[in-house]
């Protein structure tokens, strides 16, 4: 209710200022899968078509430099019984820039997470669908964006760029009446070009797991090389998590983990992944990639593994295809009913 209630004044403020406003940028992405998946056994063979995500942007320059920004995405959304095409608000932020000096901002209402922001513009393999999303959006850890406020600056020195935000924790499909908030510290420092080193920090507290055990906690880095004339990248990233067992299991986090014996307790995760991505031709390029998540650190098999290998190509400026072919392994103590899984997919990425 209250997100509605914010979209609708955001509305509001857009239409009572529209003569401060000057040229509306639209734009968007679409996002199509067509996937055959290979394992588990009981669904070999079966055959899928989805549209992972569906973007449309809306960018109003205001005067003095500030700027409102509006994002929906349309996506499918599962669970046990059905299956829906649902639209949500993305981001809805304003950037207000006048009242600072230099290259600063105060951003505030439905504002994307730092990092993942970040990590999207140096390597966008989003439209492959959510075994290809970064590590914290596809372990659930975190969600592209919340209900909140930040600032935003350049680091002295011309290093790089931080930032540091206050939101709900909930995210963005969850309202927050309590009292904690979660905050997050990003350091990005790119003076060292091509290479990129990232760090970022987060604290939250749950509401409803117990004070002894009710600390969120997310430690963030990672490493990118990018030359400027090159298609060539590598990276690597490192995740540490602390959460309580109850808000793992409740948050589906981790691709399910069975915590269940871990209840009133904190579990401790850590995870990585490493690529790279080497063109091949004028417009194609490969990408390889390994994910690692052990969900449950000090427990027994409680990690899975995810190799991705994806050959791309740029039909036009626009519009991008993608083969690609992904295996997860899950280790014997898992989670319930949970098997290792694989698929080939057929992917396009249309911008617009």
């Amino acid at each position: 209710m209250k997100k509605s209630f914010f979209i609708t004044l955001l509305s509001i403020f857009v239409c009572g200022q529209a003569w401060a406003l000057t040229d509306i940028e639209i734009s968007g992405e679409a996002d199509l899968n067509a996937l055959v998946h290979l394992l588990p056994t009981g669904e070999a063979g079966e055959t899928e078509f989805r549209v992972p995500s569906l973007l449309l942007n809306f960018s109003v320059p205001l005067k003095e430099g500030n700027l409102l920004y509006v994002s929906f995405e349309g996506a499918q959304k599962r669970s046990e019984t059905s299956e829906s095409f649902m639209v949500n608000t993305r981001e809805a932020y304003l950037d207000l820039v006048s009242i600072f000096e230099g290259v600063s901002a105060l951003r505030m209402g439905v504002v994307p997470q730092s990092w993942l922001e970040a990590q999207y513009e140096d390597v966008n393999y989003r439209f492959l669908g959510e075994t290809a999303y970064g590590l914290t959006e596809k372990w659930k850890y975190e969600t592209y964006s919340d209900l909140g406020a930040g600032f935003m600056s350049e680091l002295p020195g011309d290093l790089g760029e931080w930032s540091l935000s206050v939101v709900n924790g909930e995210g963005r499909d969850q309202d927050s009446a309590g009292p904690h908030k979660e905050g997050a510290l990003f350091l990005r420092f790119t003076s060292w070009n091509p290479f990129a080193i990232t760090l970022q920090y987060i604290h939250g507290t749950y509401e409803q797991y117990g004070d002894e055990v009710a600390a969120k906690e997310r430690i963030q880095a990672s490493f990118l090389y990018k030359p400027e004339d090159s298609k060539t990248k590598i990276g690597i990233e490192l995740l540490d998590t602390h959460d309580p067992a109850g808000a793992i299991t409740d948050g589906k986090m981790a691709d399910g983990v069975d915590v269940v014996s871990l209840a009133g307790q904190a579990v401790h995760g850590f995870g990585g992944s490493a690529f790279t991505i080497f063109g091949v031709g004028p417009k194609s390029e490969v990408m390889l990639r390994y994910d690692y998540l052990d969900a449950a650190v000090g427990e027994p098999d409680k990690n899975l593994q995810t190799g991705i290998v994806s050959f791309a190509y740029q039909v036009t400026e626009d519009v991008k295809t993608a083969l690609a072919v992904d295996h997860t392994w899950y280790a014997d103590n898992y989670g319930k009913g949970i098997r290792d899984a694989s698929k080939v997919e057929l992917a396009a990425q249309v911008l617009f």
